[in-house]
């Protein structure tokens, strides 16, 4: 009976430490399931971080193709602009030479050319200034480009 009871109590004592194993290892478990929940926010956080700054990258692409258009457009007036004031500035020398030719350097008729001179300048004038305009707005477009290039 001694050698039972002797036995039943170390099977006790067996059962104790394997019962105390069992729950070291389930506080384990449960440690490990904390930290993986854990891990699985923060994850959740970096993938949520990473969809706004996508977002945040494409509308500045988007900004920056909208910008180089709006440039382009604006490179293109100026352009059609300068080759305006070019025509015009031919057209006056053709009508100076003309007039020249016509009457000489003297005269009635010199005094009317050089009206009409000083009305194409007048024309003239106004039109400079709008390329003068579109060329800072040009510039202005360059420099925001290169501020959204930067970013």
């Amino acid at each position: 009976v001694a050698v039972l009871q002797a036995q039943v109590e170390e099977a006790q004592q067996q059962v104790q430490t394997v019962l105390s194993q069992q729950t070291a290892l389930a506080d384990q478990c449960t440690a490990a399931e904390v930290q993986r929940a854990n891990m699985q926010s923060r994850l959740e956080e970096g993938q949520e971080e990473l969809q706004n700054t996508s977002l945040e990258y494409d509308a500045s692409c988007s900004e920056k193709d909208s910008i180089i258009s709006e440039q382009r457009a604006l490179q293109s007036r100026v352009a059609g602009l300068c080759a305006e004031r070019d025509g015009l500035m031919a057209e006056v020398a053709t009508l100076k030479e003309a007039l020249h030719l016509r009457d000489g350097p003297l005269g009635a008729q010199t005094l009317a050319a050089d009206d009409r001179r000083r009305l194409v300048a007048a024309e003239r004038d106004p039109l400079q200034d709008q390329v003068a305009v579109l060329q800072a707005q040009v510039e202005e477009a360059q420099q925001q480009v290169q501020t959204v290039l930067s970013q």
